[in-house]
């Protein structure tokens, strides 16, 4: 009798101890902030320093949302390492501050089961659908489905390319991001939203999935809400307005490993792309409007 009493209440402690520790770490969160991004390297080129500033803080619950795999029409191996190379920047800002803890695997919302990777204060889910292409009419390796096809009404569906996946409708869509939203949300009323901003007067030349995933963003029921920060795109390189050398530090680290993880993966520079633009991009500073909650 002893030692079955023994040996219960250790594991009845430990039960109590870690609820109160999950309770704990909820309500430790005091804002949210989503950065949604159409691929995995958009936060690091256009949302620095508030990704800096929000990452930094263990009040602050990050959740990063990448809509399609950014394939540009390659394999698997490309696009799995373009997520690495996400990951891979999230743990420059934290690793120095704090121990990292992983995990991963599968979540759903609204029917949809999502790939989600965490550390520590923040979370990714990637929905790994395909790239739209610069014209935004997609890849002959994905059959053309693009976010801006999908929209107008051109693709019937999106499917994304682990095929986990397979979008009827834009509603559909629209419906899953803000199911993560709110899964997310829940509980912590400070709510911010990132994203690059759909208009292309005040963000001329974006990328067309960059525009659609704003648009995504502006169509969910509960947006005016949260606070949005409305970014600038790839019109960031045209004006010259250089960071102050610790932001430049940070934001130079987070896409140098982002790009010695894509190649390490898949044997492909991101920077040969066009190294003096890459350049302009991680030299200047963001651009952004930001918009209050209409209580």
């Amino acid at each position: 009798m002893f030692c079955t009493y023994s040996w219960k209440r250790p594991r009845l402690i430990t039960f109590i101890i870690s609820k109160i520790v999950e309770k704990s770490s909820r309500e430790t969160f005091r804002k949210i902030s989503f950065y949604v991004v159409a691929h995995a390297d958009d936060w690091q080129l256009f949302m620095h320093p508030n990704v800096h500033t929000d990452l930094s803080d263990p009040q602050c619950k990050v959740v990063f949302i990448i809509t399609t795999a950014g394939d540009s029409g390659f394999g698997e191996n490309f696009w799995t390492a373009r997520e690495e190379g996400s990951k891979s920047s999230v743990r420059y800002l934290l690793a120095p501050f704090a121990v990292l803890s992983e995990s991963s695997g599968q979540k759903k919302f609204n029917q949809h089961s999502i790939y989600y990777w965490s550390l520590n204060n923040t979370t990714s889910y990637f929905l790994r659908l395909p790239d739209g292409n610069l014209n935004g009419k997609g890849f002959p390796a994905s059959n053309f489905q693009s976010l801006t096809r999908f929209k107008t009404g051109q693709n019937d569906a999106i499917a994304s390319l682990d095929n986990s996946n397979n979008y009827l409708t834009w509603s559909d869509f629209v419906n899953t991001l803000e199911s993560i939203i709110s899964c997310e949300s829940q509980g912590i009323i400070n709510r911010w939203i990132n994203y690059l901003n759909p208009d292309l007067t005040n963000n001329p030349g974006d990328h067309p999935d960059h525009v659609a995933t704003g648009q995504a963003l502006q169509n969910i029921s509960i947006i005016a809400t949260l606070h949005q920060c409305l970014f600038v795109g790839y019109s960031t390189g045209s004006v010259q307005d250089s960071l102050a050398l610790t932001d430049l530090f940070w934001k130079a680290g987070m896409f140098a490993v982002y790009e010695k993880a894509v190649y390490d993966s898949c044997g492909y520079s991101t920077l040969k792309e066009n190294t003096d633009l890459y350049a302009r991009w991680l030299c200047n500073r963001s651009k952004l409007i930001i918009l209050l909650p209409a209580y």
